[in-house]
């Protein structure tokens, strides 16, 4: 009620200060009915608040590099590495890249190989997954596993606002040229400004594609080594003691003639003069029994 009657007061105000010739109080007071009709909605209800806008939520992007280690018989790396390969290959060039395949060791229980892959990363777990499973039909068990993330989000967003910046200075440099404003000195000074921002351009849209391939890409390093050979059984095992007594034999016979070979000049050089001396006191003892006698 008392809203109301205020209305009514204001338009008649609003019609006296008409008739006064006032607009310019008019025009405050129509502002002022229109800021209260917008105040107070039909219904005489209070005007809803406005609702907060959602918070955007960035997700980081992330750069993985996985590295798996397989221990298996030495004659079954080549065959276990050319079935991770056909894995690969599976996938197609667009999921999964040969990064490198290396393979070294003649003897079996010596042989070892690594395998670099570029697996798509939204399908690289799974991937490792299938790397088991082959790993386990051919006899292998895997013995190192490690995941390496790395937040590359502060890189790209620098990346992206350095190519913004390039991309502006590149288009007011090249509008310069365009116009011809300026002393030649100033053009040529704008042609190579435009040479070193283009440069500058194509490196950081280089990197940011490159930035870009790591994460859309994971980095999965494979290790292969040979188990070491089974223990035999007693006849080996006799075997392997009479060649270690062998080994000590030489051992201890090698050591014997190092310290004769280090002692032969020393015994050269005073073995006279021992010899003598023993002499000499056998004698001196010979003739003192003598003399009592």
């Amino acid at each position: 009620m008392r809203r109301t009657l205020s209305r009514s007061t204001l338009i008649l105000a609003l019609a006296m200060l008409a008739a006064c010739g006032q607009p310019t109080q008019s025009g405050v007071a129509e502002e002022q009915m229109v800021a209260l009709d917008a105040a107070e909605p039909a219904g005489g209800k209070p005007a809803a608040e406005p609702t907060a806008a959602p918070i955007a939520v960035t997700l980081p992007r992330i750069a993985y590099i996985y590295r798996v280690g397989y221990r298996l018989p030495g004659d079954a790396i080549p065959a276990l590495q050319q079935a991770h390969v056909a894995l690969c290959d599976q996938m197609g060039p667009t999921r999964c890249q040969l990064g490198g395949l290396n393979r070294s060791g003649g003897e079996a229980e010596y042989g070892n190989g690594t395998l670099k892959l570029r697996v798509e990363s939204k399908s690289a777990r799974a991937f490792l997954d299938s790397l088991n499973k082959a790993a386990s039909d051919k006899g292998g068990r895997p013995v190192e596993t490690a995941i390496e993330a790395e937040d590359v989000s502060k890189q790209m967003v620098d990346a992206e606002v350095r190519i913004r910046q390039r991309e502006l200075l590149v288009s007011r440099l090249t509008e310069i040229l365009r116009t011809r404003q300026g002393s030649v000195a100033d053009l040529v000074a704008a042609e190579r400004a435009v040479a070193e921002a283009q440069e500058e351009l194509d490196q950081g849209k280089a990197w940011l594609a490159e930035l870009k391939g790591r994460v859309a890409f994971s980095t999965i390093e494979v290790g292969y080594n040979a188990q070491a050979p089974e223990a035999g059984g007693f006849g080996a095992q006799l075997g392997d003691t009479f060649a270690d007594s062998g080994n000590l034999f030489l051992i201890g016979l090698r050591g014997l003639l190092t310290v004769l070979i280090v002692l032969a000049p020393w015994g050269l050089l005073f073995g006279p003069l021992i010899w003598l001396t023993l002499r000499w006191r056998r004698r001196r003892r010979s003739a003192a029994t003598e003399a009592s006698d």
